[in-house]
């Protein structure tokens, strides 16, 4: 059983006006509570921000303990007791059955209770956004939680039934900012076909040139648009929903939107070469999309992942509120090893900070 009570374990000393953000652990288990203290170790990090770190105050603790034996000063760690955490009881049954590297049920239920609690008090007014660190859905269905994963609750309890998975990355190498929104997610390939219809690709082109004007400050964005078949179906040869309703529906989004270059539809397999010059060579090149807008998980997510592995961010758009997460997942084979990489929850506060101080500057029209 985990306690309803909560409290601060440290007062809040917020900075004027920073942007305020809930922190989650995600799965006590995996190395979400690694990465938390990793990341908020970095000055730079908490620099600009308020972060109240939300989940058991005994399980930060006890990684914090157990990671300086094992890292020895080679990775400096943030001090529990000198954070501000939202402590979230966790009765001696639950903490007994909670181990690094080994998720179950009790460490599912633990995460919910997490993510749970940050979502509330946001809504209540108290925090500007979410960074949430990874939890294992499988778990969560373990413990009784039926959902797809933290985007879809973040969405039903915020009262948001237009939403979307867009994921962010700025390359190391030039500096070019990375953003992929995907029409479908979490569901079988085989189903994709049925799934994907004019209406729900125009809801997720509102959602991204929505997204782009009020997180990203661009007006006149230039979108990628891919595909559904190898080749773009190549004239019908290769499937035919391009040309039974893919491409009518882009024509009338051009019509539309006259201010927004609607590049497409793209192949698959081709719409990415300039991604990949952008990251690796010139973010300079002419005509390079703002954000890419794919059809289906893998489409958009395999050219993320293969670029920038370490460092993507999952942010919810369509929230009232900012909602952003690392792009890895709870990596129990590591878990209490020592060997998590924090870049990608660095990557996620930033960029949490970022959107909270773009939306306060231009309100969403949602």
């Amino acid at each position: 059983m985990i306690t309803a009570k909560t409290f601060f374990t440290k007062d809040l000393n917020q900075k004027q006006n920073s942007p305020r953000l809930a922190l989650t652990i995600g799965d006590p288990a995996g190395i979400g509570p690694e990465v938390v203290l990793k990341a908020l170790a970095d000055s730079e990090v908490t620099a600009n921000c308020d972060i109240v770190v939300v989940g058991s105050k005994s399980q930060l603790q006890k990684t914090y303990t157990h990671l300086q034996h094992i890292l020895e000063d080679s990775y400096p760690l943030a001090n529990p007791e000198e954070l501000s955490i939202l402590d979230i009881k966790l009765d001696p049954a639950t903490e007994s059955q909670i181990t690094p590297g080994a998720g179950n049920a009790a460490s599912g239920a633990a995460s919910f209770t997490y993510l749970e609690t940050a979502i509330a008090r946001t809504l209540a007014g108290e925090f500007d956004g979410i960074v949430t660190a990874p939890i294992a859905k499988s778990l969560w269905q373990a413990a009784g939680y039926d959902y797809p994963g933290q985007t879809e609750v973040l969405a039903k309890y915020a009262g948001v039934e237009k939403f979307g998975m867009l994921f962010v990355a700025r390359s190391p190498h030039t500096g070019w900012l990375l953003r992929s929104l995907l029409s479908t997610t979490h569901i079988p390939l085989c189903q994709v076909p049925q799934t994907l219809t004019p209406e729900l690709m125009t809801e997720k082109l509102e959602l991204l040139l929505e997204c782009l004007r009020v997180d990203f400050g661009l007006e006149t964005p230039r979108i990628a648009i891919s595909g559904l078949n190898p080749h773009s179906g190549e004239a019908g040869k290769i499937g035919k929903e391009e040309q039974d309703w893919l491409m009518p529906w882009l024509e009338g989004e051009r019509q539309k939107y006259p201010h927004v270059q609607l590049d497409g539809l793209l192949p698959p397999d081709t719409m990415w070469v300039k991604a990949g010059k952008a990251w690796y060579e010139n973010a300079l090149i002419p005509n390079l999309p703002d954000a890419y807008l794919a059809l289906y998980h893998d489409q958009g997510l395999i050219p993320v992942k293969l670029m920038a592995f370490d460092r993507a961010i999952n942010t919810t758009i369509g929230l009232p509120f900012v909602r952003t997460s690392p792009d890895h997942g709870t990596a129990f084979d590591i878990a209490g090893k020592g060997m998590a990489d924090a870049t990608s929850m660095k990557a996620a506060i930033h960029l949490g900070v970022e959107l909270v101080k773009q939306r306060r500057l231009k309100p969403s029209l949602v």
